[in-house]
């Protein structure tokens, strides 16, 4: 009994999230609600389909690609890793401070149309990461009446 409330407990969390991921990417300001739910930074990001491609575009200035980690599950694409800039080497008064550095994660979760999962292409390229995945045709069959 439990072990069952538990799991249903975890299928409500998985929904919100997917829920909260999809009304994130329609708000103004799309990491304000994540940036509510956990201690990362979330970068900048793009999501958008077109004929033949679903395209995931993420903003990491400054970033080494070794330093990006990308991990996938079946429901979501996971980009995390850590933005560690120089420290200036004297006492310092910011006028100004807006660049995120620390721990950022992203999780973007996948459209529920047909996209070829396992065969993403990664480039990373002027601080931007850029995903894309090939858009599976669909495929209709006949069902014959008896």
């Amino acid at each position: 009994m439990r072990e069952k409330i538990f799991d249903n407990l975890m299928g409500i969390q998985r929904e919100m999230r997917r829920i909260l991921g999809e009304v994130s990417s329609l708000t103004s300001n799309p990491t304000a609600l994540e940036d509510a739910l956990d201690d990362f930074w979330h970068p900048r990001c793009d999501v958008f389909q077109t004929e033949t491609e679903w395209v995931i575009v993420l903003e990491l200035a400054g970033m080494d690609k070794k330093d990006i980690s990308i991990t996938t599950s079946d429901e979501y694409i996971r980009i995390a890793g850590e933005r560690i800039l120089p420290a200036p080497n004297c006492q310092v008064c910011y006028y100004n401070m807006e660049i995120e550095t620390g721990k950022f994660d992203r999780r973007i979760f996948f459209p529920i149309g047909t996209i070829d999962r396992e065969n993403p292409t990664v480039t990373y390229e002027n601080g931007m990461l850029r995903i894309t995945y090939p858009v599976l045709p669909v495929v209709e069959r006949i069902i014959e009446i008896k």
